[in-house]
């Protein structure tokens, strides 16, 4: 049996990103193994042990790597840029790569740290892939500087995993084969409660996961909870499972009017927060910009029908209008009110409910990980 050994060079740690990555080197089978090189100091929100992968056959290095800070750091925050990052080309990165001596070398997003890892697989002339999010449908909602580095480097690579549907057609118009391994939470672990979907006084339970933050739609999303209350709507509720750290949600609520409806319970992780997520009768989402939301995933595998805003990439990949849920323009407040009123009628819901769960299985992480393995192996005989 071949054997193979896989670096994945990348300074992203996230629940989403450890789900695929666990599912990929499951695939790999006996004798073959995953490796992953972060750099030291590397800024993550997440718990550690939500965000490295484990197996029987990944481990993992921490690589010194130099770390920008002072006057640079203050010029490329003014750019809002984390193509260009705060980790510089590690020489430890080469090193440490060259005593693996991996048959390929996938990157997460192109950085100057990862830039190393391209660098390599050239020089060994063994396959570069490179994971994005970025291409040229969402190309508008990165600043120039992180679009001209997409252009620059993008023709290096040998293969491109599309982690959101944009980027599928890459800026810099490669026509290296692509395959579609969307941020995706395991359909195995979030699974539907059976006491969700079940409030004792008959009310619709719409559930948003996530920061309670302007560009996350709060107020887009509260107007329209105000409307579907002045159109008659009584029986529903509102919880907004996130953190409200400067107040601004709970002043939203306030000025809406909307004290009795709508809650928020602040942050929540693990279980803790699949629990409470799973309770929702309909998950919504107004988000003025996301290059994905993998919420949206998340919501789907626990069999929540969708209220997605077009503004998110998950919107292309997981809504199918109707069916599972709807796509919406955030700022019309009266057509999502309209949604949301369609989400009040059980008859209507239950359907949703099941083609969301569908969804949810059909873009798990335990089956996009092979599937990105299946990939490689056809694509590049690794």
């Amino acid at each position: 049996m071949l054997r193979s050994r896989i670096a994945l060079v990348t300074r992203a740690r996230a629940p989403y990103h450890k789900a695929l990555q666990e599912a990929f080197a499951q695939s790999l089978g006996d004798g073959s193994s995953l490796r992953l090189f972060y750099p030291k100091n590397s800024f993550c929100p997440f718990d550690e042990d939500k965000t490295i992968p484990a197996g029987t056959n990944i481990s993992t290095e921490w690589i010194d790597s130099i770390k920008l800070d002072g006057r640079a750091t203050t010029m490329l925050a003014r750019y809002q840029s984390e193509a260009i990052g705060t980790q510089l080309p590690s020489r430890a990165l080469w090193n440490a790569l060259a005593a693996y001596n991996p048959d390929s070398v996938w990157v997460h997003e192109y950085s100057p740290y990862t830039l190393t890892g391209i660098l390599f697989a050239k020089s060994r002339r063994i396959p570069a892939i490179v994971s994005s999010d970025v291409g040229k449908s969402n190309r508008n909602t990165f600043p120039w500087i992180v679009r001209l580095w997409h252009r620059l480097w993008g023709h290096l690579a040998d293969g491109v995993i599309a982690c959101t549907p944009a980027a599928r057609s890459p800026l810099c118009g490669t026509t290296a084969p692509v395959v579609e391994a969307y941020h995706a939470a395991d359909s195995r672990v979030f699974v539907p409660q059976s006491n969700g979907h079940a409030q004792k006084n008959g009310a619709t339970n719409f559930v948003f996961v996530g920061r309670v933050i302007p560009i996350k739609g709060i107020d887009l999303l509260l107007a329209a909870a105000a409307r579907l209350k002045q159109n008659g709507q009584s029986h529903w509720s509102l919880r907004l499972i996130g953190p409200d750290s400067e107040g601004y949600g709970a002043a939203l609520i306030d000025k809406f009017g909307l004290r009795n409806e709508v809650q928020i319970s602040g942050f929540k992780e693990g279980e803790a927060l699949r629990s409470e997520f799973a309770q929702g009768d309909a998950f919504v989402i107004a988000t003025r910009q996301d290059t994905y939301a993998a919420v949206v995933h998340e919501a789907a595998c626990l069999g929540l029908p969708l209220i997605v805003s077009q503004h998110a990439g998950a919107a292309e990949a997981l809504v199918k209008e109707g069916v599972n849920g709807f796509k919406i323009n955030p700022a019309d407040v009266d057509s999502f009110a309209d949604r949301m009123a369609v989400m009040c009628d059980k008859r209507a819901r239950e359907p949703m409910a099941r083609e969301s769960r569908k969804t949810g299985e059909e873009f798990s992480a335990h089956r996009r990980g092979p599937a990105v393995w299946e990939w490689m192996q056809h694509s590049f005989s690794v």
